[in-house]
């Protein structure tokens, strides 16, 4: 009774791990010695035919190794290493062409005629040569590769598993489903032998590599480049982002943005008392790994402690007598916090870019508005500070330059050069002040006429319709447009870049009409036909002297 026992309970454990095998479900058998197994019709059936004169002797006593008791699946693998390292140069020439279905098979669980069938299958194997069989006894022979029967080294090991694949499951020969375990085993058995990184990565699904790769390049983005780091935001984006018409508009400045802004927010932002990597993938957690736990294997090693770093985001433990897995869990990322950012920053680059294809916010994402709103101002005052002319002056060659200029000048005067420049000219009367004291409504000064802005804000406080309020030269650039002109002349000479006044003036107007009123292509500014009547409506025209704009 103690062994009816024992062989229930390692059924009961075949069955729990079963659906990792990948098999089809044909029933399951369970062998009780002495007694004959149970046939179809719930009788017990005969036991197996006993072995013929022509059963080989190693196989008899191979068969007679097998003992019984202890630890039901652990007796298991240990009755599978004991009876396989003594099997392992063995070869037979006895095929057998029969099926065979078992959970966790081993060669107990083989009549005789299956164990000289499955030696002979394998002896072919080892010569190259690779024939359906059964994939219960496949299994065995990946078993083998495991435990190392048959190979010197876990390398050799690793290198007849990926030939098993090439040979027997890539040309279709074999069960498909198998590879499912065999890349797990392979994986996992590199780990544990702590084989090079460059190996182990061989064996891991593309998809957790780049994975990977991502979140180390989030968590430290400040060596990484724009491109890398718009990759990996990508990664974790609702739907492509590269598809937004700013990419299409200028698609080297849309990442770099969108890279500032992580790198901005992450040293920034704080969410529910967390830094945004934090709050947007959860901390670093150690699970429970168990290598090869469905497979036949047995560690024959005593291990010390081992700490596997795969890469800073993912790392093997071995502790205490047990394997732990140390990385970033899928279910704890919060991917809606990084949609949310890369969300916000979609909508306010399209509207700084100019595209005129607008998103909508919501409330939800306004906890990321600051950030991407910080970024693009600093990008703005990049561009305005870099679209000045740059004058660089040799200080140390100033004195000697006047003196060569002055000698110059004394040479080309002629005597009535210096009469009249020895008398005293009367003051000349500034037209432009001359000009505000014409005009006492509009307050024009040619040291800001940014004060127009102010005159008319005060102005339309009493105003019943929608007015906008420019400052002196953006207005002059619209009425300019309106009268079907062009503003190359007013950009140039007040030295301004066009795609910034196309923003300001599109900000102006948004508001209201909700829209862009200006399109730029880098270098003309041209009005949207659609919103030309609306424009002229809501333009604030009513100080005389707004096209008395100073020159610079």
């Amino acid at each position: 009774m103690k062994n009816i026992g024992q062989d229930i309970r390692s059924f009961a454990s075949q069955v729990q791990d079963s659906q990792l095998l990948n098999e089809p479900q044909g029933g399951y058998t369970i062998v009780l010695d002495p007694v004959g197994r149970t046939g179809e019709n719930g009788q017990d059936a005969p036991p197996p035919p006993p072995p013929d004169k022509e059963t080989p002797p190693k196989i008899l006593e191979m068969v007679r190794m097998y003992q019984y008791g202890g630890n039901a699946f652990g007796q298991k693998c240990l009755n599978f290493y004991r009876q396989g390292k003594f099997m392992e140069d063995y070869e037979d020439d006895a095929p057998w062409e029969g099926t065979f279905s078992r959970y966790f098979p081993t060669y107990h669980d083989l009549n005789i005629r299956q164990l000289r069938g499955y030696f002979t299958w394998r002896t072919q194997v080892r010569k190259g040569t690779y024939l359906p069989v059964s994939t219960s006894l496949a299994y065995i022979y990946l078993y083998e590769l495991l435990n190392g029967i048959g190979t010197g080294s876990v390398e050799e090991s690793l290198w007849k598993m990926q030939e098993f694949e090439t040979e027997f499951l890539d040309t279709e020969i074999g069960d498909p489903h198998i590879k499912h375990n065999l890349h797990r085993w392979m994986l996992e058995l590199a780990i544990v032998y702590q084989l090079p990184k460059k190996t182990v990565l061989q064996y891991i699904e593309p998809y957790y590599i780049q994975l990977d790769r991502d979140l180390e390049t989030l968590r430290n983005p400040e060596s990484r480049t724009d491109e890398e780091i718009f990759t990996a935001l990508r990664h974790f984006a609702e739907r492509k982002i590269e598809s937004s018409p700013i990419f299409k508009k200028d698609a080297a400045a849309g990442k770099h943005i969108f890279a500032e802004i992580w790198k901005y927010a992450l040293a920034t932002c704080n969410l529910d008392g967390k830094d945004l990597f934090t709050a947007c993938f959860g901390p670093l957690k150690a699970y429970h790994w168990y290598p090869l736990a469905n497979a036949v294997y047995l560690e024959r090693r005593k291990l010390d402690d081992i700490a596997y770093e795969l890469n800073s985001c993912h790392r093997y433990l071995f502790t205490d007598g047990h394997w732990l897995e140390e990385k970033y869990g899928e279910l704890y990322f919060h991917r809606n916090r990084i949609k949310a950012l890369l969300h916000v920053t979609d909508l306010k680059l399209r509207r700084y870019f100019g595209t005129g294809h607008h998103l909508r916010g919501n409330d939800e994402e306004a906890w990321a508005i600051p950030f991407v709103e910080a970024v693009i101002e600093a990008d703005r005052q990049a561009k305005i500070e870099a679209a000045r002319p740059k004058v660089n002056i040799n200080l140390d060659n100033l004195s000697q330059i006047r003196q060569d200029a002055a000698v110059t000048r004394e040479s080309l005067l002629t005597d009535e050069d210096r009469a009249e420049a020895a008398n005293v000219s009367a003051p000349v009367e500034n037209p432009v002040a001359e000009k505000v004291a014409e005009c006492g409504r509009c307050g024009y000064d040619d040291n800001d006429y940014n004060n127009d802005n102010d005159y008319n804000n005060d102005k339309n406080e009493d105003d019943d319709d929608v007015t906008v309020s420019l400052d002196a030269i953006h207005r002059q650039i619209l009425l300019t447009l309106l009268d079907g002109g062009t503003a190359d002349n007013l950009l140039r000479t007040h030295r301004l870049m066009p795609s910034v006044v196309t923003d300001t003036l599109n900000e102006a107007f948004y508001d209201e009409i909700g829209d862009s009123i200006l399109n730029c292509d880098g270098e003309q500014i041209s009005l949207v036909e659609d919103y030309v009547d609306d424009v002229k409506g809501m333009l604030d025209t009513s100080c005389p002297c707004e096209s008395e704009i100073p020159s610079s």
